[in-house]
């Protein structure tokens, strides 16, 4: 209950803590958009790996430090809560959504939801998901230069809908489903917050209730007869009695669209961004998908790719696809050294994390090789490695995202040989999610 008596907005200043407290809002927020991982290590360098600085508006506490990461993940004492640190952005988008919940309510809905991610139901998704990408990659055949991320992305959207909804991609029906989300996930970078129409969060909010009013009709009908897909999983979950209402079922799978298609569509374009900047791995991966022998990925490969494995974290320590992963205080607390106040955004924030040089051999250079089992350099520390959040709020999907991952660059990078089609190195934007502003232009050539 405390956490309803928190102030709709959160501080506006931070009195008392490095950095400076927020006192320039505009410089330090166009600074983020333009650049956020210069942005960060440059205060880094100045104030220590925890300040705060401003942001559109209000003050955020940066949290870098891996024993205070750890407390953040862990949060013993209840005093952060994601509901409010994600309130303000995304509350009324996307609302009941896991991350929207805290403590032994967001607790008992993870639990219902656990058996649509159990590796058994993983395996049952492999099917679809290789299909998904072995269109996707024939359609290439005669498209050998293109910007691979809105590619993908869009081909990621569809996947979505039908592991997800079990709409298949090429329905009428996914393409409403699929306009009504994305428009809901633009309403979440909307300047006016306002359901203004014809206005962006107005049509993301009109987006929002064209999807929840197609789930709630298709209810009654997969809790008859429950699917394979995760919305039928989630119609047929029940722990102790418990199980989820019509509502929630509905409200879960909006964010469920957004958190799986979005943070899935980042990463692969990372791990193609840095294999084409670094064709020996490319060429370490192919060895090794060549050597199992399988057209696709199976759950063997799944677990026995350790070169795939690699270059995937190591493109997501250097790109995160949730670089902040945000709170906000519930009281007066102490974290650390530092004595935070009420209602303050703390953000455990892996692009930070992920680049200190006292943890990480030369963490600007593109290394895969400092995940091996010689070096394992992100075990170092409990909360040094976090791609996808960390404690009880780590990324519920997150295998399902690896597997999603891993069996399209198995099947790319077993056909072709990926090159940049620009000389000029990507900038990455930071929102919605990480994604490069030239949609990173790529050749394709035979393997």
């Amino acid at each position: 209950m405390e956490a309803l008596a928190l102030s709709p907005f959160p501080r506006r200043e931070a009195p008392g803590l490095p950095g400076d407290g927020g006192r320039y809002q505009l410089r330090d927020s166009w600074a983020q958009l333009r650049d956020m991982h210069a942005f960060l290590q440059k205060r880094r360098q100045r104030f220590g790996p925890s300040f705060a600085h401003g942001y559109f508006g209000f003050v955020v506490f940066s949290v870098g430090d891996p024993d205070l990461v750890r407390v953040l993940h862990l949060d013993a004492q209840r005093d952060f809560s994601s509901r409010w640190g994600w309130d303000f952005t995304i509350g009324e988008l996307f609302a009941g959504g896991l991350m929207l919940r805290d403590f032994g309510d967001h607790r008992q809905h993870r639990g219902l939801m656990q058996s649509a991610f159990r590796p058994s139901a993983l395996e049952g998704y492999l099917e679809t998901v290789n299909l998904s990408f072995e269109r996707l990659i024939l359609s290439w055949k005669d498209q050998r230069r293109f910007r691979f991320y809105p590619v993908f992305k869009s081909a990621g959207l569809r996947l979505a809908l039908e592991l997800i909804l079990g709409v298949p991609g090429s329905d009428v029906l996914a393409t409403r489903l699929g306009r009504a989300f994305t428009e809901a996930v633009q309403a979440s970078i909307a300047v006016l917050r306002r359901p203004i129409p014809p206005f962006r969060y107005w049509r993301g909010m009109r987006g929002r209730r064209h999807l929840l009013a197609w789930m709630q009709s298709e209810i009654q009908a997969r809790r008859d007869a429950p699917g394979s897909d995760i919305f039928g999983r989630l119609c047929a979950a029940e722990v102790e009695g418990a199980v989820l209402s019509d509502e929630e079922i509905a409200e879960h799978l909006v964010f469920l669209l957004m958190a799986a298609h979005d943070t899935t569509a980042s990463a692969v374009t990372s791990c193609v961004w840095a294999a084409a900047t670094h064709p020996e791995w490319q060429d370490r991966a192919r060895e090794e998908i060549q050597s199992l022998g399988d057209p696709c990925l199976t759950m063997t490969g799944f677990r026995e790719t350790p070169v795939l494995d690699a270059i995937l974290d190591e493109a997501l320590r250097m790109k995160p696809p949730a670089p902040y992963m945000v709170r906000r205080t519930l009281r007066p607390t102490q974290l650390g050294p530092f004595s935070l106040p009420e209602n303050l955004t703390v953000s455990p924030v892996s692009l930070i994390t992920h680049f200190l040089p006292e943890w990480w051999t030369d963490p600007e250079r593109f290394d895969p090789a400092r995940f091996g089992t010689e070096r394992a350099e992100h075990k170092q520390h409990p909360g040094l490695y976090y791609p996808f959040g960390g404690g009880a709020h780590q990324c519920l999907g997150l295998h399902l995202a690896r597997l999603e991952a891993k069996a399209f660059l198995y099947q790319l990078w077993r056909q072709y040989r990926v090159t940049l089609a620009s000389s000029r190195p990507p900038r990455f934007r930071p929102i919605p999610i990480p994604h490069p502003a030239d949609g990173l232009p790529i050749r394709l050539a035979p393997a």
